[in-house]
């Protein structure tokens, strides 16, 4: 008699492993391997009109019983590693031809997968690629490794496992026996089971198990996330690095830091980078940072991106020919094609931009703000490259004579050989500092709308003296855990096609935040947002999507980095003015600028709001502009908040450009 996985048993195990630590690169590492074991060889095709690519694909991700996949067609690959909660598991039909074969031929892999030059290449593993695995295809963040059994129980979703478990007598001996059949089939060595899979039995009691196959429809729709054990508090232990910096780079990896001159805006950056240097001495070649000081003649991304050049000292190429053919190899390419090199993927580089408005930011930084925002929103890495693949090749040539030991050299090289071109890398943050005086330019929307903007405030005398910190501090070892899942979201893409509800759901799913408190912490911060835009709108700043889930994605790491610092779930919570005071302050009230006409007391307004106060209070939340109709916010509209807490940062700001705005006639967030 028949016997399949009953829908309810496959759930639990889609579940589990979209929890655990394993990236959503972990499918295409296991295409491989039953890649090469269903056609017994040690190199074969990652091709969509390979039969045994194809195979391999439909067994371990194809959602059809009949195990059909039609290129292009919405939902036809699942990939059981991803957090249901954020891109939901599901991509296209054509993950086929431009899924496993594309990825790995990425910088990445290259520690792992050996490409032969045939056509089309053929792709086998290196000898000792086992101590690569963990870095590669599992997730910095702390909880499981994935469950052999449970990854095996997703494997034979749709056969029929009689022939394997019929000898079992008990639950554990048959999710056992299906394990075993798992590492036959797949033909995975001891060192990589160790690397990847954590071993402890479940079960496949006799509930688990039907006559019939379980419809695709009964166990992907309307899944729900196991809920995770709350953090266990830790002490922080070793150096200390700003909280503010290290969240708002896990939130996004660009960040300006605003403040007079000599507040220590570039100090702050470079003392987290050389720490976290430190902290990976042993594993990179090499500065993981670099300071570029911005000139002000700069009006194109030559001055950060080199260029091709004809006149270069003539040099002979590997295939004995002459050429003249040169390229500008500046310090910022040399650190992206380091933060690109397989050892290095998963470590935080920094890029720190000094006095980054000395120059028109959208002349010299355009491509960077092209292709960060393309690389959040696109569900693919089709995106534009930062270098293409033909100044890559000259680059390459160039690093091999200079010096082919060192790691951007080893880095082109790799690219080269795989017909890559350089592509911004998910581990490389981008920090700039700013001055504001006559000699400088102001940001357009355009480049505050894509940052979060930090204010470093200038310290005291005797505070400089003593050496006081007076924002939050978060230990190196915690701040290092924050940005490498910041990392690993994004190569895996894990919140791309996010909502904002669904970055915050993540709370409840992943680090045990209580349901109820999350839930009012969300209609709190719209309430927020929405009083923040009505009163904003009439003055010409009202902010679109972005902003939107750019403070959600923010609130889910400020919450995430007050439970890496020990606090309990419910604690963090009761933190979460603290963060979206932060969120604002960084992302709302960065645009607004103008005179007292076309400001009016909008500032005031917006001050009485996040005070908690409507338009009949005695200090009120509403303006007119002329003789337009007030804009106003409602009683029922108010902003109900617990005593003993506030909107400090945003209201002390607010009243201090307010203050301006009155005494010269002209006030801006940075000025």
């Amino acid at each position: 008699m028949a016997s399949f996985l009953t829908a309810a048993r496959i759930q639990t195990s889609i579940s589990a492993l979209g929890q655990s630590r394993a990236k959503a690169a972990l499918m295409d590492f296991l295409i491989v391997k039953r890649t090469l074991a269903i056609a017994g060889a040690s190199h074969v095709a990652i091709t969509q009109n390979q039969q045994p690519y194809l195979q391999a694909t439909k067994e371990l991700a194809g959602i059809k019983l009949d195990e059909t996949i039609f290129i292009g067609e919405e939902k036809q690959i699942f990939n059981v590693f991803v957090s249901q909660d954020s891109t939901g598991g599901f991509r296209r039909g054509k993950y086929i031809s431009n899924g496993t074969g594309s990825t790995i031929g990425g910088n990445p892999w290259q520690a792992v997968v050996e490409l032969t030059s045939d056509e089309p290449r053929k792709a086998g593993l290196r000898v000792g690629h086992e101590e690569h695995l963990e870095a590669l295809l599992l997730k910095a963040a702390n909880g499981s490794r994935p469950n052999l059994g449970e990854t095996a129980i997703w494997n034979y979703r749709k056969v029929d496992v009689a022939p394997i478990i019929g000898g079992a007598t008990t639950p554990m001996e048959r999710i056992q026996a299906l394990q075993h059949q798992f590492i036959a089939d797949y033909n995975l060595n001891p060192a990589e089971i160790a690397a990847l899979f954590d071993q402890e039995l479940g079960q496949i009691a006799d509930e688990d198990l039907q006559q019939e196959p379980a419809v695709p429809e009964a166990y992907l729709a309307g899944l729900s996330p196991i809920v995770a054990a709350p953090y266990a508090a830790t002490m922080p232990t070793g150096a200390l690095c700003s909280l503010d910096l290290v969240a708002a780079l896990a939130a996004k990896p660009f960040v300006i830091l605003s403040g007079a001159s000599g507040t220590g805006k570039s100090r702050a950056t470079l003392r987290l980078a050389e720490q976290i240097q430190v902290h990976y001495d042993a594993q990179v070649t090499g500065q993981i940072f670099q300071l570029v000081p911005i000139g002000p003649d700069w009006t194109s991304p030559k001055k950060l991106l080199g260029f091709r050049t004809p006149f270069g000292q003539q040099r002979t190429r590997a295939d004995g020919s002459e050429t003249n053919e040169s390229y500008e190899i500046t310090e910022t390419v040399r650190i992206i094609l380091r933060a690109c090199h397989p050892n290095s993927t998963s470590i935080p580089h920094f890029l720190v931009f000094d006095e980054m408005n000395l120059s028109h930011v959208e002349r010299y930084f355009a491509p960077f703000l092209s292709l960060m925002e393309a690389s959040s929103i696109l569900d693919d890495a089709e995106n534009a490259p930062i270098i293409d693949k033909h100044s890559l090749a000259v680059i390459s040539e160039l690093l091999e004579l200079e010096d082919a030991s060192t790691a951007e050299a080893e880095s082109a090289k790799l690219l080269v050989t795989n017909d890559q071109p350089l592509k911004l890398p998910p581990n490389l943050f981008y920090v700039g500092t700013v001055n504001i005086d006559e000699t400088t330019y102001m940001f357009s929307p355009k480049v505050l709308d894509r940052a979060h903007v930090l204010e470093v405030k200038a310290l005291s005398p005797s505070e400089y003296i003593n050496g006081m910190a007076t924002d939050a501090q978060i230990d190196l070892t915690h701040a290092d855990q924050l940005l490498r899942e910041a990392i690993d979201e994004r190569e895996d893409g894990d919140l791309r096609s996010a909502s904002p509800v669904d970055l915050l759901n993540l709370l409840a799913a992943n680090h045990g935040v209580p349901q109820t408190d999350l839930d009012a912490a969300k209609d709190f911060t719209l309430r927020v947002l929405d009083g923040c835009f009505k009163l904003l709108k009439p003055v010409g700043f009202e902010f679109g999507y972005r902003v939107l889930k750019e403070v959600h994605a923010y609130m889910h790491v400020w919450t995430k980095s007050r439970l890496a610092i020990g606090d309990t779930p419910a604690a963090a919570m009761e933190t979460w003015i603290d963060g979206l005071d932060r969120a604002l302050f960084q992302k709302v009230l960065p645009k607004i600028h103008g005179n007292r006409s076309a400001l009016g007391d909008s500032l005031k307004a917006l001050h009485a709001f996040l005070g908690g106060n409507h338009a009949d209070s005695e200090a009120a939340a509403k303006y007119s502009l002329g003789s337009e109709t007030a804009t106003r916010i409602e009683p029922a509209d108010a902003l109900h908040i617990p005593a003993g807490k506030e909107f400090a940062r945003c209201r002390q700001k607010l009243q201090d450009m307010h203050a301006r705005l009155l005494s010269r006639n002209y006030v801006s967030f940075v000025r």
